[in-house]
């Protein structure tokens, strides 16, 4: 029988209430980072780290524009499959593996091959973010400008991006999905890991996400 817990979305990030406060669930962040203290979630034990690199939770705190008290990263995660359902606002751990080809894990951050517009490409699963990206501006000028908008990264800050609308398949079925053009930082940050693109939670949104990190299988039902 699985477990499951019951996740919101605030301003497009996932989140879930525990006795620490609100945590952030991020698929896109290596570590899990806040208070020096371990937390339990889905069956699992995951010890906050206070800093990522050359930023401290504080910082990446203080970028945010909602509270938090930490943020839960993929190494909570390890060796299980997890189900995503935003519809019903519900995230569980599942007993068994899921069927499907393997993906690429990006520093143990699920990705996923996808069709964009005509071209194939990687694209990181990224629940810690609501907009998804495209580093590529040929991809994105060849298709519908629809404005611009404000996001912020949690250590890139705040930034306004240009948006455009893109027909995604996967699976053979197609998606039309609203995409930033990353900035130059984050486009820097993806293109050292060879990744095209981001898939945010409004993507995720169409329907069930499954995640296998034992076997480093991503499995998108669309609804």
């Amino acid at each position: 029988m699985s477990q499951s817990i019951e996740v919101n979305l605030m301003d497009g990030v996932l989140c879930a209430d525990f006795n620490e406060g609100r945590l952030i669930i991020d698929t896109g962040s290596p570590v899990s980072l806040g208070p020096d203290v371990a937390i339990q979630i889905l069956g699992n034990s995951v010890q906050l780290l206070p800093n990522l690199l050359n930023y401290s939770w504080e910082q990446i705190k203080a970028t945010l524009p909602f509270e938090a008290a930490g943020l839960v990263g993929v190494d909570a995660f390890t060796g299980s499959v997890i189900s995503l359902d935003l519809k019903n606002s519900t995230l569980a751990v599942l007993g068994e593996s899921i069927e499907g080809p393997m993906s690429s894990f990006i520093m143990g951050s699920p990705a996923i091959r996808c069709q964009i517009g005509e071209e194939s490409v990687l694209c990181v699963v990224d629940t810690g973010a609501g907009l998804s990206y495209l580093t590529e501006r040929e991809l994105c000028e060849s298709s519908r400008f629809v404005g611009l908008e404000q996001d912020f990264h949690p250590i890139l800050g705040s930034f306004e991006v240009e948006t455009y609308e893109l027909p995604v398949t996967i699976n053979g079925k197609t998606i039309v999905e609203k995409f930033g053009l990353a900035p130059t930082e984050l486009k820097t940050m993806l293109e050292m890991v060879d990744v095209g693109g981001i898939l945010g939670t409004s993507f995720f949104a169409h329907g069930v996400l499954n995640i296998d990190f034992k076997n480093e299988v991503v499995a998108f039902d669309v609804s």
